[in-house]
């Protein structure tokens, strides 16, 4: 790890960005006029796609609870859902499928039943006039019955109504499925490879590059207002996703740091913690600060939704924390727990956790699964987080008698200060930098898509022209070329039949834009279900830190380095009974590569998985609040 360290330090400062005038600052000689349509237009584009990404999310929330209207309101009126062989169209005939073939003809799911969709790694593109756009996303599935596992690639088309998005067409493409007994397998013997809609090119292009026809400067009146909330978003995504791997590593201290001096956390069912003490105190409830020697404490946070208030001062962040805790040798277990936050921007301009609320929904040993040994038992009706307004009506959520919404406090007074014309130079570098947010971590989603799919080409493409990639174990290649040939040789051609599939996900993202928008640093978990058809499915976990580079007005990765925490052995055997120094014996031998292509620098620290070893873990950032300094800080 520390060579890893030193390694990213020598690369921050090579190469530089080819800077398109177009996304950055004004054209040459620009009119105030032109820069003002060109700001609402790419304004309007960075919009949609964040819409998009709260639409696709809200899908995943309504399932979790059975809100089955819900889920069909999301779809235009003549929508079309095809969904494990069945095509259904139109809003109310989505909402009777699901509540048929789901619900088992009731709304909610009934007790002691799940039904959670992890959803991962987006890639939306927008169509040029801006009414469509398209997604790809993975999403794996939780459930409770005979099928316990299943996962999909999902192929969404969006159109835009009014104001608002919905969904066009949903296509799931299955992937694995099985029970829990058993584990997952590829549910055919030769996956197929879902047709792209994207090329590294598009995937980094900022969704904000488009031209528009001149417009008033009176019209920049609300833009100020829109531009803060797109960085309040930002800015509470990354400290939410912050705190997950603060308590990935249970780093307590960071994690009090998050709060406003006031702030509280509130546990469902157990109680509010309320101050720096008491939240320490409630951590604690999960042992003393650090990991211990196999210790596995990993929290993805997943399906998230943000809203901001008019203020443009407070902000809420609702999504799923999903759990695998455990002690090697001795046990492990899965959770689930809905958390409903909101953040508050403090007067020097730092956002901070005001409250947090968390709704435990699962908690199963790792052995006797979800089916026979889910550990709470919650009473009807169950109190769960209020839903924000549906993002495609606009309209309240109706709830089933089986569930009790609370509704935390939420300023919903407008600031008169962000109807003020913006600074039209500063709007625009605060539309590149939101802007960039999206375009990389589409950029991030799709090396997962190209690894899953072994388009090594296409990968490499993702690159800048001197970017670097790590190859596990083996050591570090340069530039687009020798990275296109480091996967080839080392991994081959795509295989036919694809009998196998490492599904990498991409999750978690921690995003920080340079003040001039030029470059960026990119924090990423991986969660990895390897599966296969003739064979139970495993697990894999890292940690990406990445950096991005806006290069001829794409962003494109400069640095790739993934450290492969653990890798589970079998599905039968998860997290919980790995042995010791078996990272070695569980990867890949690189013998064949080192042969035949020697890196371009080679590893100097850990090669392998460390667990049950803890090994130190570098961050990229200092606390977003506190600037406390993590034990192993990357260079800047």
């Amino acid at each position: 790890m520390i060579g890893r360290r030193r390694f990213l330090g020598t690369l921050l400062a090579s190469g530089a960005a080819v800077v398109h005038p177009a996304l950055h600052g004004a054209e040459p000689d620009a009119t105030p006029e032109r820069r003002t349509g060109r700001l609402l237009a790419g304004l309007e584009r960075v919009e949609g796609v964040r819409a998009v990404k709260m639409l696709q999310n809200s899908y995943a929330q309504y399932l979790q609870y059975g809100l089955w209207d819900a889920i069909g309101a999301l779809f235009a009126d003549d929508g079309i859902c095809q969904w494990d062989g069945v095509t259904v169209a139109g809003p109310r005939a989505i909402a009777a499928h699901m509540r048929r073939v789901i619900g088992g003809g009731a709304d909610g799911i009934s007790p002691g039943a799940l039904h959670t969709q992890l959803l991962m790694m987006p890639v939306i593109t927008l169509s040029p006039g801006g009414q469509h756009a398209h997604g790809r996303w993975h999403e794996v599935r939780m459930l409770s019955g005979q099928t316990a596992w299943a996962a999909s690639l999902l192929t969404v088309s969006y159109i835009r109504s009014g104001q608002r998005w919905k969904i066009a067409r949903l296509v799931s493409h299955p992937i694995f499925a099985g029970s829990y007994d058993e584990g997952w397998r590829n549910v055919v013997e030769d996956l197929p490879v879902v047709p792209y809609l994207i090329s590294p090119q598009s995937a980094g292009r900022p969704a904000s590059e488009a031209w528009a026809a001149p417009r008033p400067v009176a019209d920049l009146a609300g833009v100020q207002g829109r531009l803060v909330r797109l960085a309040a978003e930002d800015a509470v995504c990354n400290l939410q996703n912050a705190y997950g791997y603060y308590l990935d590593r249970k780093m307590w201290d960071d994690i009090v740091d998050l709060f406003a001096a006031d702030g509280s956390m509130s546990i469902d069912g157990v109680g509010q913690f309320k101050g720096a003490v008491n939240i320490r105190r409630a951590l604690e409830r999960d042992g003393p600060a650090g990991l211990r020697h196999g210790e596995l404490n990993d929290h993805p946070q997943i399906n998230m939704t943000v809203e901001v208030a008019p203020s443009g001062r407070e902000a809420r962040v609702r999504g799923l924390d999903l759990g695998m805790v455990g002690i090697n040798g001795a046990e492990a277990s899965w959770s689930l727990t809905t958390f409903d936050n909101r953040f508050v921007r403090r007067g020097d301009g730092v956002w901070t956790i005001a409250e947090m609320r968390l709704y435990p929904e699962l908690k199963a040993d790792y052995d006797r699964g979800w089916a026979t040994d889910a550990r709470l038992d919650r009473p009807v009706p169950r109190t769960i987080a209020a839903f924000p307004l549906h993002p495609a009506t606009g309209a309240a959520i109706a709830y089933p008698a089986g569930l009790q919404p609370v509704a935390g406090a939420f300023d919903s007074h407008a600031d008169d200060g962000l109807a003020r014309p913006p600074d039209l130079d500063e709007a625009e570098r605060m539309l590149a930098r939101a802007a960039a947010v999206n375009a990389i971590e589409t950029i991030s989603s799709a090396i997962g898509n190209y690894l899953n799919d072994s388009l090594w080409y296409e990968l490499s493409r993702l690159f800048a022209a001197d970017g670097w990639r790590k190859s596990p174990s083996a050591g570090y290649y340069r530039g687009r070329d020798r990275i296109w040939q480091m996967q080839l040789t080392r991994n081959g051609p795509p295989r036919r039949p694809r009998t196998s599939l490492p599904l990498h996900l991409r999750l978690q993202p921690v995003i920080h834009v340079a003040e001039d928008g030029l470059t960026a640093k990119l924090r990423t978990r991986l969660l990895q279900f390897n599966s296969s058809f003739a064979r139970e499915g495993s697990m894999t976990a890292g940690m990406y830190e990445d950096r991005a580079v806006l290069e001829d007005g794409i962003w494109r990765l400069s640095v790739d380095d993934i450290e492969h925490i653990w890798r589970a052995p079998s599905y039968a055997k998860g997290w919980a009974r790995i042995e010791e120094g078996s990272g070695e014996r569980l990867s890949r031998p690189p013998d064949h590569l080192l042969a035949a292509m020697p890196p371009d620098r080679p590893i100097t620290g850990a090669r392998f998985p460390s667990f049950p070893d803890i090994a130190p873990l570098s961050f990229h950032y200092r606390n977003p609040v506190s600037g406390r300094a993590p034990p192993h800080l990357l260079p800047d």
